[in-house]
């Protein structure tokens, strides 16, 4: 008895999953039909067309206004974030240059050669570490002042060397990349 009932409910199971199943598919049938339905075919006036037609080009347009737009304000983005970095670099780097040039004046009062050679290292360590941000040493001494790069603070007369010749560097120039932040202060020969 026991199997026969359990006989009956796999046929009972077995005939609602078949209803079910030829549901689903009759849902699906309606489905397909409505979205056939759904399609229809719309006639448009030469005005209405035209019309339409402009609507898209001014959006068009105004989609490329926008993207110009993008672009312009991600360039500036990208200018001032550069024009920051390089500010607080020369910033950080002015701040140091006195102690710089302090190296100059350390080696002409010591006369113990070891004590200068060891100011020499530190001076080239730090060069080097400033180099590496871009910082470079401004060379005039022997070239023709030129106001964009040095500062004259002396003019004096020497033999053999023509006027407007760097004939000494009071204090050393720096520039970061292609910009001075300290400008030489040198004497030039009249």
């Amino acid at each position: 008895m026991e199997k026969e009932s359990e006989n009956k409910k796999e046929k009972e199971e077995a005939k609602q999953d078949k209803k079910s199943g030829e549901k689903s598919e009759s849902v699906k049938e309606e489905k397909k039909e409505e979205i056939k339905e759904e399609k229809k075919t719309v006639t448009l006036t030469q005005e209405d067309y035209d019309n339409i037609k402009l609507q898209v080009a001014d959006a068009m347009n105004d989609f490329k206004e926008l993207e110009r737009d993008f672009e312009n304000l991600r360039s500036r983005i990208k200018d001032d974030v550069e024009k920051a970095k390089f500010d607080g670099i020369a910033d950080a780097v002015k701040t140091i240059l006195p102690a710089l040039d302090s190296f100059k004046k350390a080696r002409e009062l010591v006369s113990d050669k070891a004590t200068q050679s060891g100011i020499n290292l530190i001076e080239k360590n730090i060069l080097s570490s400033l180099n590496e941000l871009g910082v470079h040493k401004i060379e005039c001494v022997g070239k023709k002042f030129d106001p964009n790069f040095h500062s004259a603070v002396m003019m004096m007369q020497k033999d053999k060397v023509k006027s407007g010749i760097i004939i000494e560097e009071a204090e050393a120039g720096y520039m970061l990349k292609d910009k001075v932040i300290k400008y030489s202060q040198v004497i030039v020969a009249k």
